[in-house]
């Protein structure tokens, strides 16, 4: 990883008022970590009774389950509002707790992918709402059983940032279980050119991440698209603390067993975060004027597959 400079969170003992707005895994997760602040959410179910399974081993019988509670969100005053939900529906959440935001200090963006942050900067602007806007990049694992129960699948780190940087952001406390990161830019570019190698790739072949480096075949199309992936980088000036394959590479024999949220998404049907993975990057290799063949054929035989369902 990048050598970017992280700061420790400030330590205060007033409580924040926080809001999380997408209680999938990664935001039941997240609210967890922030259910000893002045907690509210926002979710379609419209839920207040929340569990995670905190003990990953298998000894633990039964297993760890913590159980929180928090208000749904009515409006009341917010120092954070955390968007946890999928990057196409960013806009969407914000539209709907348009009133609310007056009285919110700070909207923080968690999520896979680029390309919503821009959409949310210009939507914040053109809707004149003043709350400063941060996005944030987590390695912690959590996902949903078909219990419905959500699992901490295992410990990492998640850092954020300002946008647009502006002023001093030192002052800012931020949510609990967060560092700040002041090149966060960087951080969401080394999380998208690994994305854009192991999801598009994982839900083509329908395979766990560590599928991708075990037959020739899917071997030979990870090292292909690694190598475009690495060269559109280069061409485009994004920095990453890391080469590009020896990473994919690392990160996909660490989390073999894993599913990728693509792959999870193809397998049942829902809509994919590939237009903010593999579009964003094409998007901006068309902007310049280059290609990335490989990226755009793997996009359009998934999004085929979208439009069918």
């Amino acid at each position: 990883m990048t050598n970017i400079e992280i700061h420790p969170p400030q330590s205060s003992t007033e409580r924040q008022r926080i809001v999380v707005a997408g209680l999938g895994a990664l935001g039941t997760l997240i609210a967890w970590h922030c259910r000893f602040e002045a907690l509210f959410t926002h979710n379609r179910q419209q839920q207040t009774e929340f569990s995670l399974q905190t003990s990953a081993s298998a000894s633990d019988t039964p297993p760890k389950v913590d159980t929180f509670s928090a208000p749904l969100w009515r409006g009341e005053e917010a120092d954070w509002l955390i968007v946890t939900t999928k990057a196409a529906a960013t806009l969407e959440i914000l539209s709907d707790l348009k009133d609310h935001l007056k009285n919110t200090s700070r909207i923080l963006l968690l999520q896979n992918g680029m390309g919503q942050q821009e959409e949310a900067s210009a939507w914040l602007k053109q809707n004149r709402i003043s709350a400063e806007l941060w996005v944030a990049s987590s390695t912690e694992g959590a996902y949903k059983a078909d219990s419905g129960t959500v699992s901490y699948a295992g410990k990492g780190q998640t850092v954020a940032g300002r946008w647009q940087l502006s002023g001093d952001i030192g002052t800012a406390q931020l949510p609990p279980a967060m560092k700040l990161a002041t090149e966060i830019k960087q951080v969401l570019h080394e999380k998208l050119a690994i994305n854009a190698i192991i999801n598009p790739l994982t839900a083509h072949y329908r395979c766990r991440n560590g599928e991708l480096l075990t037959s020739s075949e899917k071997r030979s199309d990870f090292n292909a698209l690694s190598s475009e992936v690495a060269t559109l980088f280069n061409q485009l000036n994004w920095k990453t603390g890391f080469d590009i394959q020896q990473q994919a590479e690392k990160v996909a024999a660490a989390t073999a067993q894993n599913q990728s949220s693509t792959f999870q998404d193809v397998l049942h049907q829902r809509r994919t975060e590939l237009p903010y993975i593999c579009g964003y990057l094409l998007q901006h290799a068309r902007q310049n004027g280059l290609n990335a063949p490989l990226t755009e054929s793997l996009y359009q035989s998934i999004s085929a597959l979208e439009a069918a369902w």
